[in-house]
């Protein structure tokens, strides 16, 4: 196996992790800066765009909120203001499918 496809497993298995823990810490809580400043959340973040193909993965399936995420490390911000929740998920998924993410 070559040495980018180990790391991107590496990759890949670090934000299944963190992401499982941040479900399993957060999913009470009903405030979304909480849930953003939890430290899996920012280490997600932290890991930069490398992490961008399995958090649009996690929003495409879950429609979880990743959009905080998504604009800290990509600068971004396709939803327009007046956008709901599934408004905004379903402009991000458009975003990611024209920078191919999705």
């Amino acid at each position: 196996m070559k040495a980018e496809s180990v790391q991107q497993l590496e990759l890949e298995e670090e934000f299944k992790s963190l992401a499982d823990q941040w479900y399993r810490e957060t999913g009470m809580l009903s405030l979304m800066h909480k849930k953003a400043l939890h430290p899996a959340y920012q280490r997600i973040i932290g890991m930069g765009k490398e992490a961008l193909p399995f958090i649009f993965r996690e929003l495409k399936q879950k429609r979880g909120h990743w959009l905080w995420a998504l604009t800290a490390i990509t600068g971004q911000d396709p939803a327009k203001p007046k956008d709901n929740f599934p408004q905004a998920v379903d402009a991000w998924l458009e975003w990611g499918r024209a920078h191919g993410y999705v």
